[in-house]
């Protein structure tokens, strides 16, 4: 009986070991992606963009908030490799 519990408490402990660094991304909010917003509104506002803010839109486009010459608020669709716009 002791044997058993002691099996099963080593087993367990094992899998919560394992399991641990694949939550602590969840919990503490870091991810594996390299999507940095400071870097890509320093970079389209380099390019002339006036973007207030960016948005990672999953893998295939990064949305910028811009505010054109007019002061009209519009949506920019990205490529994520050379953040030129695409629509």
């Amino acid at each position: 009986m002791i044997k058993n519990s002691v099996i099963a408490l080593v087993t367990a402990t094992a899998l919560l070991g394992a399991a641990a660094p694949a939550m602590a991304n969840s919990l503490t909010g870091v991810s594996d992606n390299d999507f940095n917003e400071d870097y890509v509104l320093a970079e389209l506002q380099h390019q002339g963009i006036n973007a207030s803010s960016v948005e990672e839109w999953g893998s295939s486009y990064y949305i910028a908030f811009v505010t054109d010459e007019t002061g009209a608020q519009k949506m920019l669709y990205l490529d994520p490799d050379s953040l030129k716009v695409v629509r």
